[in-house]
């Protein structure tokens, strides 16, 4: 098993896909826990942007980040799946599944060390800049907003209303 520290961040060849998730799922699933882990739904989501994946035990869905997987790579890709997996493994035992004690122990016996963080997801950059039309002072925002300043009056004041000066970048 690959670990998290020997990735290069330089993207997947092909894309991510539901049937390659699955597929490390099965593999792990009888390299790790006996394939003894219940069939799991997962789903690529392009919405989740600020974390690797995410698991539902009681309805057995995992979604896993489109964009953070492209990032790091079908490595990084089969360690979240592990991860999630785990979370599963303890539900599937009656015990807590958060990241408790015996949590990071099976995250050592599977061999993530003690991976409980993602790598880290780059900020998404901002996509707007507004300007006050009294004090100048420049905002920059990631979604188009309809508010005034701030520095100019404490609350909303149609003459301090910010100006939409330009958008930085495409959606």
């Amino acid at each position: 098993m690959t670990q998290a520290t020997d990735l290069n961040p330089t993207g997947l060849a092909n894309p991510i896909t539901s049937h390659l998730a699955q597929e490390l799922y099965k593999d792990l699933n009888r390299q790790h826990f006996e394939g003894k882990l219940p069939e799991c739904r997962i789903e690529i989501s392009a919405r989740l942007t600020r974390t690797a994946g995410k698991i539902w035990p009681r309805t057995r869905l995992m979604r896993l980040s489109r964009s953070y997987h492209e990032l790091y790579g079908q490595a990084e890709l089969a360690n979240t799946i592990l991860h999630e997996m785990i979370h599963l493994w303890l539900h599937e035992q009656g015990l807590p599944s958060g990241h408790t004690s015996l949590f990071r122990h099976k995250l050592l016996q599977v061999g993530l060390d003690d991976r409980l963080r993602a790598l880290p997801v780059p900020a998404r950059p901002y996509r707007y800049l507004y300007r006050c039309p009294t004090c100048r002072s420049e905002v920059q925002t990631r979604r188009k907003i309809n508010s005034s300043c701030g520095h100019c009056d404490r609350v909303y004041n149609p003459r301090h209303h910010f100006k939409l000066v330009k958008q930085l970048t495409e959606k």
